[in-house]
Order: structure tokens, then sequence, then C-alpha cells
């Protein structure tokens, strides 16, 4: 039996600090977990998903808000398979529709028993899109048959459905969203100030927070900056000012490549690739109390 499921999260965006909230109420899970009752005709599983792995798209054809009568019995007209129909988060998937009197072939389902059909796909790989959108944005498809062409009795097609994928939860005190990135990604680094084991630091304020990265490359450290205890931080580096995203929670959005590269007062040289991120964290007035550093692996590959 398939197990329908989802998380119920807020949607957020990841390119700019005005979004930023609206990111990581996404990335951070703050609220109930619900499990969707069994009338549900689309889903997806697993779901919370690392959209850079494998997920399954499932619609179950006997549900009423299928709306789809003239698929039900799809599994017992001899050759006969139903087919995904996407267009969100983007219409310009690798792999495409085809007509809608002839799918494309690589979009077949499968038939899973219980009227229930399945596609599986890679959601980054297939949309040809960042992992953000694809959490922000959402998955849209339906399912037809391979002529979704009108008959006297309908289209043989699905309603339209819009499926949100939610991103695994942090339950570390630090955490990235990716968790597998690589240069280009933007990099959220969340904080979980709750799991603090430094005394002088528990209890951070909600707009007293820094982070103080140092990029790893050919295993050299390159500090982002150069006085990391400095009194005025504040004003030096208010870009290392984490967000409060509430329930002890601080985080930053960053562009690895342009961000230790461009930015750093130590930058990394362009010809050396990073390997590791170490940060560590401190308020504003340096009082002798820092973090530990925690350390965030690179995707290998380019």
């Amino acid at each position: 039996m398939v197990k329908k499921q989802n998380m119920l999260v807020i949607a957020m965006n990841l390119i700019d600090n005005n979004k930023m909230k609206k990111l990581l109420s996404l990335i951070v899970p703050l609220v109930l977990t619900a499990t969707l009752s069994w009338g549900q005709a689309a889903w997806v599983d697993p779901n919370p998903a690392n959209v850079n792995d494998n997920i399954q798209l499932f619609v179950d054809v006997s549900q009423p808000d299928c709306e789809c009568p003239l698929l039900i019995n799809a599994e017992n007209e001899g050759d006969s398979l139903l087919y995904v129909w996407t267009w969100e988060p983007t219409e310009n998937a690798t792999i495409n529709n085809g007509q809608w009197n002839n799918s494309n072939d690589l979009l077949a389902m499968t038939y899973e028993g219980n009227k229930i059909w399945s596609y599986k796909l890679i959601p980054t790989q297939f949309y040809a899109v960042e992992a953000s959108v694809v959490y922000d944005v959402g998955i849209s498809y339906l399912v037809k048959k391979k002529d979704g062409s009108a008959t006297p009795d309908g289209e043989p097609k699905s309603a339209d459905f819009h499926v949100v994928v939610d991103p695994p939860g942090c339950v570390d005190k630090v955490c990235s969203f990716p968790q597998f990135f690589q240069e280009d990604d933007y990099l959220t680094i969340i904080y979980d100030n709750l799991l603090e084991s430094n005394p002088g630091l528990q209890d951070i304020p909600p707009d007293d927070c820094y982070f103080l990265p140092v990029a790893v490359a050919g295993g050299v450290d390159y500090h982002y900056i150069n006085n990391e205890f400095s009194q005025n931080i504040a004003t030096e580096h208010p870009e290392l000012n984490m967000t409060f995203e509430g329930e002890g929670k601080f985080a930053s959005t960053i562009l690895s490549k342009e961000f230790f590269r461009d930015a750093s007062e130590n930058p990394v040289p362009d010809d050396v690739p990073i390997e590791i991120i170490k940060v560590r964290f401190r308020k504003s007035a340096f009082t002798g109390n820092i973090s530990g550093f925690s350390e965030l692996e690179f995707e290998c590959g380019n």
C-alpha cells in the first residue's frame, strides 16, 4: 500500500534578504506535521524530500478530486498507459510533454495497483532548476491518456494538481540548505541557538547573532574577515548578522562563489576549489564567548 503523506510548512524564497524570512520558514519546519487523509488524489513521496534525489509523483484516479472518470479503468484497457503532463516549476523541462494527442513516451507512468499511478523523477534534473525553485514553486501536473483529445464523454485526463515539496528539517545545531551544495548554489546556514553548549552564547537576542565563516580550499583556511573578535562587527560587517527565524533559530544565505572569492578579506584563489566551509558564531559585543566550529562539506564534482 502506498502511503499518502505530506508535511505542513511555510513556503520561502532563497535569493534576497527581503525574502529570507519566507525562505527559512520553509527550510526550518516550525509548524505541526500533518498526515493527509486517504481522500487525496495527488501527492509526492517522500515528503519532505531532497529534490536532488529521486521522488515519485502519485495519483489515485479513483478519488473524486481526480475528476478523471475516463482514467479509472486504464490498467484494464490493454496496452493503455497514463502519462504525466507537467508545467511547474517550469514548462521547459528536460523531457518535454509531447503533444496533447501524443504524449512523450518517456512520461509514461507506472501502475502501482489500487487505481494508483506513479512517476519517478529527480526534480532538479528533470526541470533543470535549482532546488530552491522546486521548494518555492512546487510541482504542477496532471495525468492523461497518451491521446488526450476530447471524446463524447469528455477529455481522458485528470484535474490539474499542485503539490508542495517540503525540504528536510534541521535537527542539529548547524545545518545547511541544501544539504549537498556546490559553489554556485545559494546556501543557507541555519544555527539553532537552543542547542548551543557555550553558556555565554545562550539566549542570543534576535538581532545580535553573527556568523564567522571560513572557506577551506587546498587545505588552507581562508577567513572571511581578519578580525573575528572586532567590537565593531555590527558596523564593519553587517552582512554577517543572521536573520532570526523564531524558536531560537538564526539563518543567513550566501552564494559561496561570490562570498569567498570576491567579498572576502582573504579571497580564495580562482583556481583552488573550496572543499569545506567552517562556521562559528558570536554576539556583536565580543566578551570572549564564541562557539566551536561546525563544518559544512561541499558536494564532490563540478
